[in-house]
């Protein structure tokens, strides 16, 4: 949805120049964004706080503070009724085990309804895989909800999942993908196809399959020799994949895929320095990468072309 909002400002427009400057934050902020209706922008910040903006005017509405160490990733639901927090912190209103803490906020209230945990230290007992064992956190990687917007799935960057039931007094499911050879990437929009790659000693894959939720099957596989895989995004009619990539160094390459042939389209390249996120416009015509070289790129997602280049002061 902010890619959306972000292309519609400028097909109207054609202009690449910022038109407003949020200031609230005191560090810098690490995630965006923003409802389906496009009334609310929300932002978290190493400042470990979390502000709900009106979009439109860019006034600051309310904030919350509910977490010790900076919110790293942030998801609105489908329903505009809930957001969720990712931080790396201890929330004592968390179960268990809490150094990985989930908020799931009523968002125009922003009332914390509920704090998950993510267990830290499971690979550790188990022993599993020896490149994964030590004390560095299970760190939260994305957040999703279901189109309805009533489970909340969390994915770990050792590649497990957990799904939580929103209206069944927040029952958990768990899948422990990383004690098996899967590398747990995403999941799709419609939650029917889990992304991963085989679980390698080396350090890239440049394969990506999709494996059903439910049966745990693969149902189709995605190979760029010589090309690592970083990250995997769908459009919303699941009819294209995009894949970033590149050599083990920069990986500052987009691939388009065709998701029912499985080939590779378009290999894009408009970046300088690692890609870090994609995402896709409500009607899959556009999609936006951002990098670390400071530049947010819009993509044409059936051509392939290069419409604009977003920066600070394009300059």
């Amino acid at each position: 949805m902010l890619t959306f909002l972000l292309c519609s400002s400028y097909v109207k427009s054609q202009n690449t120049n910022f038109e407003k400057i949020l200031r609230g934050h005191s560090a810098t902020v690490l995630c965006l964004d923003i409802d389906t209706s496009g009334t609310y922008l929300c932002s978290g910040s190493y400042d470990t706080d979390f502000i709900l903006w009106d979009y439109k005017s860019g006034d600051s509405l309310k904030k919350y503070s509910g977490h010790s160490a900076a919110i790293r990733k942030i998801k609105v639901a489908p329903n505009n009724k809930y957001i969720a927090c990712a931080s790396v912190d201890s929330n004592i209103n968390a179960h268990g085990s809490s150094m990985n803490c989930v908020s799931l906020l009523d968002l125009e209230s922003l009332k914390l309804l509920k704090s998950f945990s993510i267990e830290p230290d499971r690979y550790k007992t188990l022993g599993f895989i020896p490149e994964l064992d030590g004390t560095r956190s299970n760190e939260v990687s994305k957040l999703s909800f279901n189109s309805s917007g009533t489970k909340l799935a969390v994915i770990t960057k050792r590649g497990d999942l957990f799904i939580w039931d929103l209206t069944n007094e927040y029952a958990r499911r768990e899948y422990w993908l990383g004690t098996t050879n899967h590398k747990l990437i995403n999941i799709s929009p419609d939650w029917r196809y889990l992304v991963c790659s085989e679980r390698k000693r080396r350090l890239a894959d440049s394969c990506f399959y999709l494996m059903s939720l439910d049966k745990s099957e693969i149902v189709a596989s995605f190979d760029s020799p010589g090309k690592t895989v970083t990250g995997v995004f769908f459009s919303n009619d699941l009819k294209t994949v995009v894949s970033i990539g590149g050599n083990r160094i920069k990986r500052n390459e987009i691939y388009i895929w065709d998701s029912e042939t499985t080939e590779l389209k378009y290999t894009l390249i408009g970046h300088h320095n690692v890609i870090r996120s994609i995402d896709f416009c409500s009607n899959d015509k556009y999609f936006a990468s951002v990098g670390e070289d400071n530049l947010i790129n819009l993509w044409n997602a059936i051509t392939g072309k290069l419409i604009a280049t977003f920066t600070e002061n394009n300059n």
